[in-house]
């Protein structure tokens, strides 16, 4: 397996490709994508023939194309294509893959994926189920939010009154009139022992 460049470049959104050039005899091998720094530690993104939402395998009999599509700058690694062997170490090259943030800063349109056979369009949009978890999460945001801003409503306003009956109690106490000044005549008697 030899892919045909070692570094890559794309841009946030876009869609990448590689190819991976093999020995014909390996045709009916499963081929696929993974990515990872080290090739035995790497994690399998997909096999041959099957694709998933964001990386689509092709597999033309002696090279593997891959297409990664709606890249994002945390697409930015290490990626190596790989053929099955049992009972053998497989077959792998790498390629780093570099996502920036604007078309224009791109220094190698290959990457890109222009004109390549097998190169489908794909869309950006996320899929229904995705939208609607956004959506939950969404809503149990606002709810979090709701019941936070609540909570530290009824703390202020317990604390308020508490402050209140606390300034009540104090004026109230200042604010009685000496009516009634205890002397020793008016003291109540206490028993003798």
């Amino acid at each position: 397996m030899v892919m045909d460049e070692k570094v890559k470049e794309s841009f946030v959104l876009g869609t990448a490709s590689a190819i991976c050039n093999y020995n014909a005899r390996y045709k009916d091998h499963p081929k696929y994508w993974c990515r990872g720094y080290f090739r035995d530690y790497c994690n399998i993104i997909a096999f041959s023939p099957n694709s998933t939402n964001h990386v689509a395998l092709r597999d033309t009999g002696n090279e593997l194309i891959v297409t990664m599509s709606c890249l994002a700058k945390e697409d930015t690694g290490w990626y190596w294509c790989g053929i099955q062997w049992d009972f053998a170490r497989a077959d792998m090259d790498f390629t780093e893959l570099i996502v920036t943030d604007n078309k224009g800063t791109l220094t190698n349109d290959f990457w890109s994926g222009k004109d390549l056979p097998g190169n489908k369009t794909r869309s950006c949009k996320a899929p229904k189920v995705v939208r609607k978890a956004d959506h939950s999460r969404t809503s149990i945001l606002i709810i979090c939010m709701l019941i936070t801003g609540l909570g530290i409503f009824s703390i202020i306003s317990h604390l308020t009154k508490r402050r209140r009956s606390q300034r009540n109690r104090r004026i109230g106490n200042y604010s009685k009139p000496f009516s009634r000044i205890l002397t020793p005549k008016n003291m109540a008697p206490t028993e003798e022992m």
